[in-house]
């Protein structure tokens, strides 16, 4: 798999944006969070790209040399009241350890969480072990990740093994309520 396809995954995560409308006060823009009702300063929340709805449709934008660029042919500037999607940030430890899992891990422990009601953006906590280790060497360890989907809580130890020979990966998810599920991938 190549990156374009993680990104498709990204963007189809539960969770995975925060959608709010904006204004402009004081010469600035203010982005106000639908599911918090929380107000920030636009140019604070956003790095580069974002969507503005038109239509009823998510067309692309982007802040670029200090001004906001709508990719439509009818419509090229903000206006009062525009409802944005704005792509969440995960943890930089968990983002860390999502790049260097092979694509066949990353999509396994996507699956793993998807499948039980969690999403790559519910990560509240991440002590990623791999990080610490020196690159291109033979190294094993664990890495524990705490979820939380508003509903549930979950915790995921990811047990792994990688030699030039081989990558073993072992992800452990267990629920708040006790269960627990198991998934081994050997390559």
């Amino acid at each position: 798999m190549h990156y374009k396809h993680r990104s498709q995954l990204f963007k189809e995560q539960p969770r995975a944006f925060t959608i709010g409308s904006i204004e402009e006060i004081n010469d600035e823009w203010v982005f106000f969070d639908d599911e918090t009702d929380e107000a920030f300063i636009l140019d604070e929340l956003i790095e580069k790209d974002f969507e503005v709805s038109i239509n009823e449709e998510w067309t692309p934008a982007s802040f670029q040399d200090g001004a906001y660029l709508i990719f439509h042919s009818k419509k090229k500037k903000l206006q009062n009241g525009d409802v944005l999607r704005i792509q969440r940030k995960l943890l930089y430890s968990f983002d860390s350890l999502l790049k260097n899992l092979s694509d066949e891990s990353f999509f396994s422990l996507a699956y793993l969480l998807n499948t039980h009601g969690f999403s790559l953006y519910d990560c509240l906590y991440c002590h990623n072990f791999l990080s610490f280790q020196p690159e291109n060497t033979p190294t094993e360890g664990v890495n524990f990740i705490v979820f939380d989907n508003e509903e549930l809580v979950c915790s995921v130890y990811h047990q792994f093994k990688i030699s030039p020979e081989e990558q073993n990966h072992r992800f452990e998810l267990t629920k708040a309520t006790g269960n627990r599920y198991l998934l081994t991938q050997l390559s």
